[in-house]
């Protein structure tokens, strides 16, 4: 069986070019290189490996390979690379050109995909080899002005996002066949009973908040058992993100903030910082298996 492990990237100037792809890409140098080769990994997470390679000859016009990076939001990306130091193309797109080629520092061609969710998840498989379109993370919401409390909509866009992603992050993890930690937290015995947490988390969060400002039950479903859950997870999240908008549109901003309750831990919270701590749990849990995923890898 083979892997790609790294793709060598010649330049003229390696210093230059540890500078612009280690901030493009959030990658870092291994350490111990050498000054006319250094190899960068990704910072967290696992993925292919970038090495950079001080070459004689200037990038030819003639080139017969490229990166293609994948973009959750492609025009925000090809302004960052720009401000980076990277350059535009002059180039001939097709009418449907999901693309936009960019060159590095040193000349070197590389294309900015339009890819969507496929740029967060890289287990996504993009069919016929294009990639799926831009969708923004508030796509699908009611308008800012449906929302007594423009602040929960934010939230609920990021609440979405971030559940996304660990529901993402969860399924390469069962593929990984990495343990988890052993514990005698429930929570953690199994893949299986973290990914219920999470995924149960989610529902009782908005139910507290609704209970707090006196907003009708959610109703939220009961989470599928372990030995289910593997097979609803995406329904499931679905569902409970569906509830997240139609409850939360009608927050009363008035009530976010003005006192302290009770959390089902015990701890005093008021419904801002528990919409906010909503957001940040599967976040966490995501940073987990990826640097479970990411330690395995290396042979930690």
């Amino acid at each position: 069986m083979l892997r790609i492990g790294s793709v060598v990237w010649g330049v003229r100037d390696v210093a230059r070019a540890v500078e612009f792809w280690s901030a493009a890409l959030d990658y870092a140098p291994r350490g111990g290189d050498s000054p006319d080769w250094v190899l960068l990994r990704p910072r967290r997470g696992t993925g292919v490996q970038l090495a950079l390679q001080e070459v004689r000859v200037e990038a030819s016009a003639r080139r017969r390979h490229h990166l293609d990076l994948y973009a959750y939001d492609q025009a925000a990306e090809v302004e960052r690379l720009l401000a980076l130091g990277a350059s535009r193309v002059d180039w001939r797109y097709p009418p449907d050109a999901d693309y936009v080629v960019l060159a590095d520092p040193d000349g070197n061609y590389f294309c900015v995909i339009d890819a969507g969710e496929a740029a967060r998840d890289p287990g996504l498989r993009i069919a016929d080899g294009r990639a799926p379109r831009f969708v923004p993370a508030t796509a699908g919401l009611p308008r800012p002005d449906e929302f007594a409390y423009r602040g929960a909509r934010a939230l609920v866009a990021l609440h979405e996002r971030e559940l996304r992603a660990f529901v993402a992050a969860w399924r390469r993890f069962e593929g990984s066949g990495v343990p988890l930690p052993e514990t005698d937290d429930v929570h953690y015995s199994s893949p299986q009973h973290l990914l219920r947490h999470v995924l149960r988390a989610a529902g009782n969060y908005l139910t507290w908040v609704c209970r707090q400002v006196g907003l009708p039950d959610p109703g939220v479903p009961e989470v599928p058992p372990p030995e289910e859950i593997a097979g609803q997870a995406e329904a499931y999240a679905e569902r409970v993100l569906g509830q997240w908008r139609t409850a939360l549109r009608d927050l009363p901003p008035e009530r976010t903030e003005d006192r302290a309750h009770t959390s089902n831990w015990g701890a005093p919270m008021t419904v801002e910082s528990m919409l906010e701590h909503a957001v940040v749990h599967p976040m966490r849990h995501t940073f987990q298996l990826e640097e479970l995923m990411a330690r395995a890898a290396e042979g930690g």
